[in-house]
């Protein structure tokens, strides 16, 4: 076979390995396979869990990615700043900190197949997520004083009770707690209700090639 021509197929070959596929589509956007594999390693390394490439974590990840990608988007058109370098920094410390040496958090990550740049990548994207939804959808927010009692009397007295049955609790001891918790479900709900609207007013196609639909389950017989 004549060199040059066993080089350029070769060449051919190693090029069509490197193309990134598209997995997603979100409006103008596209979220890449590779961006879903890379998010697996970073949140198995984070969680300390083996790393799960099946077509179900795929998915999961996917659709996570894409809300990011919704509030990013949001995030942008609003003007809302990065991360701080400082609370950045801490946060990737805090990771570090994990680790018993800096030799374990690195053989950690490169089992994790990531960088320590990547990490940062993924640490300063749920930095601005998390500040931007509280940025967002907080100040809208006001808890009343029946909202704590309810909530000290289905939720925490019950609970209290069960360890110390013959004290007594009052829900002022706790109230600060309580509204924190409430404060929290509240922004929850308002966020998940913000990203259903965000999905109905975008274009969001999932790749067939990268999801493939799943096979119709037979009916059992009879």
């Amino acid at each position: 076979m004549n060199w040059l021509l066993l080089l350029l197929v070769a060449g051919m070959a190693l090029k069509a390995e490197i193309i990134d596929r598209i997995a997603v589509v979100v409006g103008n956007s596209v979220i890449t396979e590779s961006e879903i594999l890379r998010e697996i390693r970073l949140t198995a390394f984070l969680n300390g869990a083996p790393v799960d490439l099946s077509a179900a974590s795929k998915r999961k990840t996917a659709e996570r990615l894409v809300e990011q990608h919704l509030i990013g988007t949001e995030a942008h058109a609003s003007a809302y700043p990065p991360p701080d370098p400082d609370e950045l920094e801490q946060s990737l410390q805090q990771v570090r900190d994990r680790f018993t040496s800096p030799a374990q958090y690195k053989e950690a990550m490169e089992r994790a197949g990531i960088g320590e740049d990547q990490l940062k990548a993924h640490l300063a994207r749920e930095i601005t997520t998390l500040g931007f939804l509280d940025f967002r959808f907080r100040p809208g927010l006001q808890i009343n004083d029946d909202e704590i009692a309810m909530y000290f009397a289905d939720r925490v007295e019950p609970e209290l009770k069960k360890k110390n049955p013959d004290r007594k609790f009052s829900a002022g001891d706790y109230r600060l707690q309580i509204e924190q918790a409430l404060l929290g479900e509240r922004l929850d709900k308002a966020a998940d209700s913000w990203l259903k609207e965000a999905h109905e007013r975008t274009h969001i196609e999932f790749r067939p090639d990268v999801f493939p639909p799943e096979p119709p389950k037979q009916e059992a017989s009879k």
